[in-house]
Order: C-alpha cells, then sequence, then structure tokens
C-alpha cells in the first residue's frame, strides 16, 4: 500500500514539473521588437511559450539571430517577420535571482519563402529553456 502511494505521488509530481504546449488560437500575442514588424517579403514565425508552473512567474526573453524579440510569459506569443533562408532562434532567462537560469539556448531553423513557421519554447524537467518546432498552429 505504501510503496503504491509512494510511486502515485512521484508521478503526480513529475507531471507537475513539465511545461504543457498551448495552441496558436488561445496564446495571447505580445509585440515583437521593431525589427521584426511585419514587412512585405518576410516570412512570420511565431514563437509560442508553453504554460506550467516550472519557472511560470519568470518571463523568457527570445532571440533572433541574437536579436532580443520579446519576453514571453507563459501561454504567450510572439510572431517574428524574418527573411527567408537560415536562422538562429534563441530563448532563456534573462533576469536576475529566481529567474535566473542558464544560458539561453539557441537551434538553427530553415526560414523558406512563404512557409511560416511555428516554434515551440519549452521547460523540460531539469527547468532547461529549449525550443522546437511545432505543427501546431
Amino acid at each position: 500500500m505504501m510503496k503504491k502511494l509512494l510511486i502515485a505521488v512521484l508521478a503526480l509530481g513529475l507531471a507537475g514539473c513539465s511545461t504543457t504546449p498551448v495552441s496558436s488560437s488561445l496564446a495571447k500575442e505580445v509585440s515583437a521588437s521593431s525589427s521584426y514588424q511585419f514587412k512585405q517579403g518576410y516570412v512570420p514565425v511565431t514563437i509560442i511559450r508553453d504554460t506550467g508552473m516550472v519557472a511560470g512567474a519568470c518571463a523568457i526573453t527570445t532571440f533572433i539571430n541574437g536579436n532580443k524579440v520579446a519576453e514571453l510569459n507563459t501561454g504567450e506569443k510572439v510572431v517574428a517577420y524574418v527573411e527567408p533562408g537560415e536562422v538562429i532562434v534563441g530563448a532563456g532567462f534573462v533576469g536576475s535571482g529566481l529567474c535566473n537560469g542558464a544560458p539561453r539556448k539557441e537551434r538553427e531553423f530553415i526560414i523558406k519563402e512563404a512557409k511560416p513557421r511555428t516554434l515551440r519554447i519549452f521547460i523540460d524537467q531539469s527547468a532547461n529553456v529549449d525550443i522546437l518546432p511545432t505543427t501546431e498552429s
């Protein structure tokens, strides 16, 4: 009986430490920095931050090619317009105190002409920020 209870508590605890994807239609949109506002011929890249308890009180700063795009709280998204080609998308905690974390994570993505991309920022169970493509739109 005690063993089953312990397993249930551990499973519940681990589930509470993961973040959950958010649909783009449900995410609250924040403005991108002026460098990433709409431009004719540029491709929209939507970056959505998961919801969840892990670092929920801390904003995550998003970057494209090393330039700040926006700060995202849980359940928020930003749409950045970029030139087609290779881009480096980064995300991480830039704050201080409890909102200071590991150096930002960066990944390279190929943005094709007239093909919008959607990316997901999540935090794993070790509190590491990561960015991956998603088919969720």
